[in-house]
């Protein structure tokens, strides 16, 4: 370890796990350094940074909701107090009901106690009545979020790379050694290198084994003067408010994609089905794609290596990224600091026991 320079960790990725990862490491007062490459297909530079505590069509519960967006909430304003800057925008979204079906299901949901407080049934369209293709009905989501994703990615990266811990750096994984207990990249020594590399993980030969399913993503931006900017719109699309009139419209979701390149035939679905959402005028001004990791069970990965304790994965937030996001990142922290364990439904030791691991690691 001659000439190394001594770190306490050293984090692999800088999207929304690496950034919270990082961020909750230094409040800790860790000495930590971020390695990032701007790889194309990055998701959290598109996402649309939803908190919801229901989703799907059958309008499911999100999974720990009051727990984990209480947190959230906490951590996303604790950042922007920091940061000087806004990324956590409360909003209801106003939702479209196609059919009895649909109307049905969310009557019998909203009955429910624990989702009364989230459901109302006769949502005020004053101000979209004209602009939006009427449906069978409508209903409205309470207690929703947005977070800037992008803007919170792109800020704490300057913020790294003013205090001089930021590296542009592509992981040569084969680089990676252990000594001492310690692992070793490129000029640095630490406690753990510790992964956050989202949809990258399947290029990974310490942790490709792991059950991820990668999706690919494409949204539009789109310009629509007329549309209030205040509530979230699901209709065929989600329409989310962005500023300016612009609008984050989407998205597709497709796990067989050829490259990570927005394509021409998303382009085509996304411009069909927001001409069966608007009536009002709109200027399509972008179209972005990003690839996302996705667990079998739904879950995040967080954990050590089986094998390699020098080594750890913070991973797969999936679609609920803004919402599960704080609470792990901290709680993967609490646990690298031996201050506290895994919840098992987290840890990856739950897929890891039949696992066919590679060995690339150099000691």
């Amino acid at each position: 370890m001659e000439n190394k320079q001594p770190v306490d960790y050293i984090i692999v990725g800088q999207g929304l796990a690496g950034t919270l990862l990082s961020y909750f490491l230094l409040l800790d007062n860790q000495r930590v350094i971020v390695l990032d490459y701007p790889h194309e297909g990055r998701s959290s530079n598109i996402a649309s940074g939803l908190v919801t505590p229901v989703t799907g069509r059958r309008i499911a519960k999100s999974w720990r909701f009051e727990e984990l967006s209480q947190f959230a909430k906490q951590t996303y304003q604790s950042i922007e107090a920091d940061l000087g800057i806004k990324i956590w925008h409360e909003r209801s979204i106003v939702r479209a009901l196609h059919n009895v079906f649909e109307e049905n299901e969310w009557a019998r949901r909203s009955g429910y106690p624990e989702f009364q407080t989230f459901m109302n049934d006769t949502p005020d369209l004053t101000d979209i009545e004209g602009k939006i293709q009427p449906p069978h009905a409508w209903g409205e989501l309470l207690s929703c979020a947005q977070v800037a994703m992008p803007l919170l990615v792109e800020t704490w990266r300057t913020r790294l790379v003013e205090s001089g811990i930021f590296f542009e750096e592509n992981i040569d994984y084969q680089q990676i050694k252990e000594e001492n207990g310690r692992v070793i990249y490129g000029q640095w020594s630490a406690k753990k290198l510790v992964f956050c590399e989202g949809a990258r993980v399947v290029v990974n030969p310490f942790l490709n084994h792991l059950p991820f399913l990668v999706t690919k993503g494409e949204v539009l931006i789109v310009r629509i003067p007329s549309l209030p900017s205040q509530r979230i719109l699901k209709h065929k699309l989600f329409l989310v408010p962005l500023g300016n009139s612009l609008f984050w419209v989407g998205s597709t979701s497709h796990h067989e994609f050829e490259g990570m390149a927005p394509s021409t035939a998303a382009r085509v679905w996304l411009v069909q089905e927001l001409e069966k959402t608007l009536i009002a005028p709109y200027e399509v001004v972008g179209q972005l794609a990003g690839i996302r990791p996705t667990v079998a069970d739904l879950r995040p990965f967080l954990g050590l290596h089986q094998e390699f304790s020098t080594l750890a994965i913070f991973n797969g937030l999936g679609t609920k990224g803004a919402l599960l996001g704080p609470f792990f990142a901290k709680q993967m922290v609490d646990f690298l600091l031996g201050k506290s364990g895994l919840e098992p439904e987290v840890d990856i030791a739950r897929f890891e026991n039949d696992a066919q691991i590679g060995h690339f690691f150099r000691k």
